[in-house]
């Protein structure tokens, strides 16, 4: 959980974090790297003119991670304030209750508490790093922008090719069974808080097949509902700010979809309030948009994608996804949007519901007696 950050505090090769940005005073390049649930990676950016130090940068990060006990006692001091902190806002307990919640208390979802602190193990840390970034043959590569390709194919020759490669085999990713509980399942805690206020996330999984498709149907199932709770409970009711709806879908280690719903109110109206927001749903599990919301947010989608193709973020995360996945978000992006209807919709939102699982969790305050 902190290797990312442990490993970022030290520096690279002979440059503490604090030398670094002495050296790289005048130049616009940055690589972090860090090691995810199925994947281990390196970002990077930078200016035109200095793409030969993001190369540098590059291989230092794949072969010289650098420790530093000052600084590693300096971050333990900084994350433990942070956590004491957030153990003191009731708010921060609704995240570790619902990961709690949902994965059953799996050994691998830890909810990092101040008396954690002093067991991370540095050197261990800096161990399984090194056993990750050992083997750079087993990494794909991107780069996107303003790249001159004669100049800059040398540098990533000389750079990227000096990485040390073991020959291993490519790894596949292993599923761990961090699986989300299936059934109706609902969690309700009350906490004393300064301004008495309820927090509601309702989270509902299932199976889900990985495509265009059903990522762009997500999207227009999210923001259908972000229009129908803004009208249905921020105005008519007046009983929130607002209601955020955000779904996903994973592909590995298995395919599947999360959609979540979240807000705050007052306590005396949250149960009046659920009931809409689950009404409002089932509603468009039967029904669909209207014809206006979907108009509205196809018009929404496309004018994004077109902006969206000016930012070289944009064409990095197609390119890794296209290569993982096989998935061209490009291709037939238009067309997909172009293509749904209102049924579409409709039909994606019934089987999210017809698959019965649905966690929530509420966060309240005590009642007064």
């Amino acid at each position: 959980q902190v290797m990312n950050n442990v490993i970022s505090v030290g520096g690279i090769g002979n440059f503490s974090k604090i030398d670094l940005t002495k050296v790289l005073a005048g130049k616009k390049a940055s690589v972090n790297a860090g090691v995810g649930g199925t994947q281990e990676y390196v970002h990077g950016n930078c200016s035109p003119k200095d793409f030969e130090t993001l190369m540098q940068l590059t291989y230092l990060t794949f072969t010289a991670p650098r420790k530093d006990e000052e600084a590693f006692a300096s971050f333990k001091s900084r994350l433990k304030a942070q956590l004491e902190s957030a153990e003191a806002n009731p708010l921060s307990s609704i995240g570790d209750t619902l990961s709690k919640v949902m994965y059953n208390n799996h050994p691998r979802i830890i909810n990092l508490k101040p008396d954690m602190v002093d067991k991370i193990d540095y050197d261990r840390v800096i161990e399984l790093y090194k056993e990750r970034f050992a083997n750079a043959g087993d990494f794909n590569f991107y780069f996107v922008g303003n790249i001159d390709l004669e100049k800059d194919k040398l540098l990533i020759e000389q750079y990227l090719g000096a990485l040390p490669a073991t020959g291993a085999a490519k790894e596949s990713i292993r599923d761990n069974h961090v699986d989300i509980q299936k059934g109706n399942i609902l969690k309700e805690y009350a906490k004393e808080q300064q301004t008495p206020m309820a927090t509601i996330i309702m989270l509902y999984s299932g199976q889900c097949k990985y495509n265009l498709r059903n990522n762009i149907l997500m999207d227009f199932l999210t923001q259908t509902l972000d229009i129908i709770y803004t009208e249905e409970v921020r105005e008519k009711e007046g009983g929130t700010y607002g209601v955020s709806a955000g779904g996903e879908l994973t592909k590995a280690p298995k395919e599947q979809l999360i959609l979540q719903i979240a807000y705050q109110t007052d306590p005396a109206k949250k149960d009046h309030l659920n009931g809409i927001i689950d009404q409002q749903l089932q509603k468009v599990a039967a029904e669909g948009p209207t014809a206006e919301h979907l108009q509205k947010i196809k018009e929404y989608m496309l004018k994004k994608y077109k902006d969206n193709q000016k930012e070289n973020g944009y064409w990095l995360g197609n390119l890794d996804e296209y290569f993982s996945t096989g998935i061209d978000n490009t291709k037939d992006y238009e067309a997909t949007i172009n293509a749904v209807t209102a049924k579409d919709i409709q039909q994606f939102a019934a089987d999210i519901l017809k698959q019965g699982n649905k966690i929530t969790v509420v966060l309240t305050v005590p009642e007064t007696k």
